[in-house]
């Protein structure tokens, strides 16, 4: 082989590596909600809830949603039609993500908020949500969204606890 012919194949193998753009790799929610799609045979992405807020989102894998899974303290899905509080957004079931981040704020906040209870749909006291028996819960969401409260009182509460220890019935 000439010097032309080597430094033209130099250039080309150059060429075609640069030009092998890969896909970003999927975050570990993405794949988490990519599961439960083929699980439940999910045609579209269920609702997102970060950290008690709705969070809406197109793809989950354009690059700008970045929660690294040492990030998460808690997720929970909840099938579709589980739940009154999301109305028909729930139509592909809800995704409750907890960062770590709301955790130690939770923590290191004093208990200024106002706080509605809510166990299996049904308004408790703070000190019947105490009692609960940790064993049969099997969800629990921190709600700030307003709407979502107003599905329970007129009153004007910071948050929402709602706790299941049941599956619905209809």
């Amino acid at each position: 082989m000439n010097r032309i012919t080597k430094s033209l194949i130099l250039f080309l193998i150059l060429v075609s590596i640069s030009c092998d753009k890969k896909k970003p790799e999927k975050t570990y929610l993405a794949n988490y909600i990519d599961s439960l799609k083929t699980e439940y045979s999910l045609t579209e992405n269920p609702l997102l809830v970060i950290d008690g807020v709705a969070a809406h989102y197109e793809s989950m894998n354009d690059g700008w949603f970045l929660i690294k899974e040492e990030d998460i303290s808690s997720l929970k899905y909840i099938k579709k039609r589980e739940t009154k509080i999301y109305g028909s957004k729930d139509i592909n079931g809800v995704v409750l993500l907890t960062t770590m981040l709301s955790e130690r704020q939770r923590a290191n906040t004093k208990s200024e908020k106002k706080t509605i209870y809510v166990l299996d749909g049904e308004i408790i006291s703070l000190a019947e949500y105490k009692k609960i028996d940790q064993s049969k819960v099997i969800g629990t969401a921190t709600i700030t969204e307003q709407s979502a409260i107003k599905e329970f009182t007129s009153d004007k509460y910071d948050e929402l606890i709602y706790v299941m220890t049941k599956m619905p019935t209809e």
